[in-house]
C-alpha cells in the first residue's frame, strides 16, 4: 500500500517498487534453472542468476524489520510472529514437496530409472517436512532443490525474533554479522555465495542483516523520494546498472561475496520510490509478478524436470543435446537448435506463472488466512511481512 503523497515512507507497510524487483528477480531464477539449447543459456547474468536468491534475502530482513522490529517486545510476541510466518511459507513448502514426491512415484512405475534414491531420498521427506534440509545435514539439494532457502530463512526469522526480544538488536550486532559471515563463507565455501544445503544458513543470515541495517538506515534517511524525482531517477538507473553489471561480472569467485551488499543498496535506493524505474516497477504487470514471486520461486523447479520428460514422451524423442560454450567446452542442453532451446525457457516460465496463480489462490492465501484466524486475527487485518523466495519471502 502506498502513502498518500506526501506522506513518510516510514510509514508504509509496503513498498510496491521492491514487490515488483523481487518478482523480476523470480523470473530469473526460473531462467537460471532451465538448461535450453539456447544463447539465453550463456548469457552472464542468466548464468550468475542464482545470486537474486541474496536479493530475497536482503529485502526479507529489511520488511520484517519494518513490520516486527518494534513488535518483538515479549515471548508471546516471538511465538505470534513465528506462527504467522510458519502459516506464510509451510502451506505451499509442504504442497510442493507432495507435488514432487507425487512425481517420482510416477517416474518409478514408468522408468527404469531408481527412484526415491539420491536427491530424493525418503528420508530427506523428513528432514525437508521439518524444514531442517539446509542445515548441512544433507550433501546435496533435496526434492524441491530451491526450497533450500526457505529453510534457512524460517531459522533466520528465528534467530532475529530470539535476538529482539533477549538482548534487542542492536547495530553492532547487525555490523558483526555483516562482517563474520562473509568471512566465514570465505573460508567454508569453495563456490563463493553459491552455498546452499551445506552453509546457506550463513548466507541467509548475512542478507537477512544488511536488510535490517537497510531499514534503520531507511527510517533514518529515507533519500530523496518524490521531492526531487530527477535525482531519485538517475539514482534508480545507476542502481539497476550497478546490479546488471555486478551480477554479470560475479560468477562463483570471491567478488560474489559482495552481492548482499550490492543488493542492499539497490534495496535502499528503490525503498524511495520517487524515481520513473519505480513507476515503471508499480505497474500492474511489476506488482503481479511481484504478489506471485513466492509461488513463482518455489513452483518452478518442478517444471523445469517435469517439461522434457512430457515432450519426450509425446513425441518419443529425447532432444537433450551437447551445445558449445564460448570456452571450447561442451554442456548437455535441451533441445536440437536455438529455437528449440529458447522455445523451452519460454514455455517453463509460461507454464509456472499460470501454476503459481493458481497456487497463490488456493494454497498460499487460504494457508496463511486459516493461520491468521487461528491465531484470532481476521484475513482483512493489516499484517506485513515480505514473501520468503532464498527465495521471495512471501509478503506478510
Amino acid at each position: 500500500m502506498h502513502s498518500p503523497a506526501g506522506a513518510s515512507n516510514s510509514s508504509k507497510n509496503r513498498f510496491e517498487a521492491l514487490d515488483g524487483w523481487r518478482g523480476i528477480c523470480a523470473c530469473l531464477v526460473v531462467l537460471f534453472h532451465v538448461h535450453g539449447y539456447s544463447p539465453i543459456y550463456s548469457w552472464p547474468v542468466i548464468r550468475n542468476s542464482y545470486l537474486f536468491v541474496d536479493f530475497f534475502f536482503v529485502l526479507s530482513g529489511f520488511v520484517i524489520a519494518l513490520n516486527y522490529g518494534q513488535r518483538l517486545d515479549s515471548l508471546s510476541a516471538v511465538r505470534r510472529f513465528l506462527i504467522l510466518r510458519i502459516g506464510r511459507v509451510y502451506p505451499l513448502h509442504l504442497f510442493m514437496l507432495l507435488c514432487f514426491i507425487a512425481y517420482e512415484g510416477m517416474r518409478a512405475q514408468i522408468t527404469a530409472s531408481p527412484t526415491f534414491t539420491g536427491t530424493t531420498e525418503p528420508i530427506a521427506i523428513l528432514s525437508n517436512l521439518l524444514l531442517v534440509q539446509s542445515l548441512n545435514v544433507h550433501d546435496s539439494l533435496t526434492w524441491n532443490g530451491p526450497s533450500w532457502s526457505i529453510s534457512t530463512e524460517l531459522w533466520a526469522y528465528v534467530v532475529f525474533a530470539l535476538v529482539s526480544v533477549w538482548l534487542g538488536m542492536r547495530n553492532w550486532m547487525l555490523l558483526i554479522a555483516a562482517v563474520a559471515a562473509p568471512l566465514l563463507l570465505m573460508q567454508l565455501s569453495h563456490t563463493g555465495m553459491d552455498t546452499t544445503f551445506d552453509w546457506g544458513l550463513l548466507r541467509c543470515i548475512f542478507g537477512f542483516a544488511l536488510g535490517v541495517a537497510c531499514h534503520r538506515i531507511h527510517s533514518r534517511w529515507p533519500g530523496p523520494g518524490t521531492s526531487r524525482p530527477l535525482l531519485a531517477t538517475v539514482l534508480e538507473l545507476a542502481a539497476v546498472a550497478a546490479v546488471i553489471v555486478f551480477v554479470w561480472a560475479a560468477g562463483t569467485g570471491a567478488l560474489s561475496f559482495l552481492a548482499p551488499f550490492v543488493f542492499a543498496a539497490a534495496v535502499l535506493v528503490f525503498a524511495g520510490e520517487g524515481g520513473a524505474v519505480s513507476r515503471i516497477l508499480r505497474t500492474p504487470l511489476a506488482r503481479w509478478l511481484g504478489t506471485l514471486s513466492y509461488s513463482i520461486y518455489l513452483t518452478h523447479f518442478i517444471f523445469v524436470l517435469l517439461l522434457p520428460t512430457v515432450i519426450k514422451r509425446i513425441t518419443h524423442l529425447d532432444l537433450w543435446t551437447p551445445m558449445p560454450l564460448a570456452t571450447g567446452q561442451y554442456v548437455l542442453a535441451y533441445g536440437r537448435n536455438n529455437l528449440e532451446g529458447s522455445l523451452l525457457y519460454l514455455a517453463t516460465l509460461a507454464v509456472t506463472l499460470a501454476f503459481s496463480a493458481f497456487t497463490y489462490r488456493w494454497v498460499e492465501t487460504p494457508g496463511r488466512d486459516w493461520t491468521r484466524r487461528w491465531l484470532g486475527r481476521s484475513p482483512a487485518s493489516p499484517v506485513a511481512v515480505p514473501q520468503p523466495n532464498g527465495g521471495p519471502a512471501p509478503s506478510p
